[in-house]
C-alpha cells in the first residue's frame, strides 16, 4: 500500500507540474494547480504515515490528534492573514481561486502537521 501512495505522489508531482507549466505560459497564476499540489503533498504524506497508521495504538491516535489541533490553528492563522489581504485589497482573487488556495491550504497543512507529529513522537 505505501508504494501505492508513492507512485500516486509522483504521478500527481508530474501532473502538477504541467498544471504550473501550462499557467505560466499563459502569463497567469495558475490556481488550478494548487489541488493537485495538495494532493500531491497528501500522497507523500501518507506514504511516510502509513506504516504507523496501519498499526492502531496509542501513537497513532496520539499523531492524528495533535496533527488536527495543530493544523486548526495554523489554518484559522491562514484565514485571517486571508481576510486582511482581501480586506486590504492587496491583491483581487475571485471566489473560485480563493477557493482553490483555502482547500489547498488546508489539505497541505493537515497532512504535513501528523508529519511533523509523527517526527516528534
Amino acid at each position: 500500500m505505501t508504494k501505492g501512495y508513492l507512485i500516486l505522489g509522483w504521478v500527481l508531482a508530474i501532473q502538477t507540474g504541467f498544471l504550473f507549466f501550462v499557467g505560466i505560459m499563459a502569463k497567469e497564476f495558475p490556481y488550478f494547480a494548487l489541488n493537485p499540489m495538495a494532493l500531491t503533498v497528501m500522497s507523500f504524506c501518507m506514504h511516510y504515515l502509513y506504516p504507523q497508521f496501519k498499526e492502531k495504538d496509542e501513537r497513532m491516535k496520539m499523531i492524528r490528534e495533535k496533527g488536527i489541533f495543530y493544523s486548526y490553528f495554523a489554518i484559522l492563522t491562514f484565514f485571517i492573514i486571508l481576510m486582511s489581504i482581501l480586506g486590504l485589497e492587496l491583491i483581487e482573487l475571485t471566489a473560485l481561486n480563493l477557493m482553490y488556495v483555502i482547500t489547498s491550504l488546508t489539505i497541505m497543512t493537515v497532512f504535513i502537521s501528523m508529519v511533523i507529529m509523527a517526527k516528534i513522537y
